[in-house]
């Protein structure tokens, strides 16, 4: 099975071709010159099972070549150097390159389109962490952005969260065999619901490559936080302040905004806690200056709420035990930027 051919004297990749060019290619190519790149035998355009559209040898082929990929593994390649290729994309399977000190590597698929370089990886079969890591490092010293697509089962679509970040994007993939569709899974839908997304696999590498899949420590992203806010009665001047319960963390896209996480406001980075103190917030909302101050009952400073009116401690123990979820009110939503303080969780979110 191959995706190559030789017709008429031009190099003819088989995702190049609609299903109705690809039915007048096999009703005509015993008329054509047509042949495989590897050892010149004449070529026999089919379609697997799946759906793969590929070149075979003829019968008479006496070539060893094999790939050794199973047709699931085929069927996963000819789906993205399809979608690539009608997106404008220059796409090779199997394409050979070299790390700048002269280490090779070979890719399932290469892309590039204008200045972007991108490599996926279908790891069908067994492949072990510390090898992955080490073909990512090759892809990283060419200057080229890999994801990865590692097999699984639907059982065990967990796993690829252990070791999966920014730097290693690394999702599970499985064939349901009851009705033959590959999905592939590894996101979540939001930072409440626990989870995994399961989509076709095809749709969801589209959502990969159109930015409705993102990581949520992506450096120097745009992000929004919304502050959740209760009204209580300051112990010390008696009047009423909103005291910040939670801090949620947002990543806004053109359907709205997708939660990855929430914090309290003694886990909050520096830059994020200053952003907050600016004085415009703090008057439309009616809170205190988020700053450390001492508690008597913890015996230590930490960053705390204070009273909008006298600057009094709010304890954080109140805040967070005496919660009122019905009359908790709402921020606007904020932008700001991922630094190296931010202790969100590092995960992968489905923005569709």
């Amino acid at each position: 099975m191959g995706f190559l051919s030789i017709i008429e004297n031009k190099e003819i990749y088989s995702f190049m071709l609609n299903d109705e060019q690809w039915d007048r290619l096999k009703d005509k190519y015993k008329n054509l010159s047509m042949y495989m790149p590897c050892c010149q035998t004449r070529a026999i355009p089919k379609k697997s099972k799946l759906g793969t559209q590929y070149f075979a040898h003829h019968p008479s082929s006496s070539c060893g070549f094999s790939s050794g990929e199973s047709r699931e593994h085929q069927f996963c390649k000819y789906l993205i150097l399809k979608y690539l290729h009608e997106n404008g994309w220059t796409v090779t399977p199997e394409f050979r390159g070299q790390t700048p000190s002269g280490e090779t590597w070979i890719a399932d698929i290469y892309a590039q389109k204008n200045n972007a370089k991108i490599v996926i990886e279908i790891q069908w079969s067994l492949q072990s962490i510390e090898e992955t890591k080490r073909r990512q490092e090759k892809y990283k010293q060419s200057g080229i952005r890999a994801v990865w697509f590692m097999r699984t089962t639907q059982k065990n679509k967990w796993d690829v969260l252990d070791y999966q970040s920014y730097d290693l994007p690394v999702f599970s993939i499985w064939l349901n065999k009851e009705n033959y569709q590959l999905m592939a899974s590894g996101v979540f839908h939001n930072w409440d619901d626990s989870d995994l997304v399961e989509i076709e696999f095809i749709d969801f590498f589209k959502a990969l490559m159109t930015g409705s899949v993102q990581y949520s420590l992506k450096p120097n992203a745009k992000r929004s936080i919304q502050i959740s806010m209760n009204s209580n009665q300051c112990w010390k001047c008696k009047k009423q302040t909103n005291t910040i319960v939670e801090i949620n963390y947002f990543i806004p896209h053109a359907k709205g905004y997708t939660k990855i996480h929430s914090l309290n406001i003694e886990r909050l980075s520096h830059s994020h806690c200053e952003i907050l103190n600016h004085p415009s917030l703090i008057n439309s909302y009616q809170y205190g200056l988020l700053k450390k101050r001492f508690s008597k009952t913890r015996g230590e400073a930490y960053v705390s709420n204070g009273c909008f009116h006298c600057d009094a401690l709010q304890g954080a123990f109140f805040s967070h035990h005496e919660r009122d979820t019905q009359n908790m009110k709402h921020s606007q939503f904020i932008d700001v930027q991922i630094d190296h303080d931010t202790q969100i969780d590092g995960l992968w979110f489905y923005l569709g």
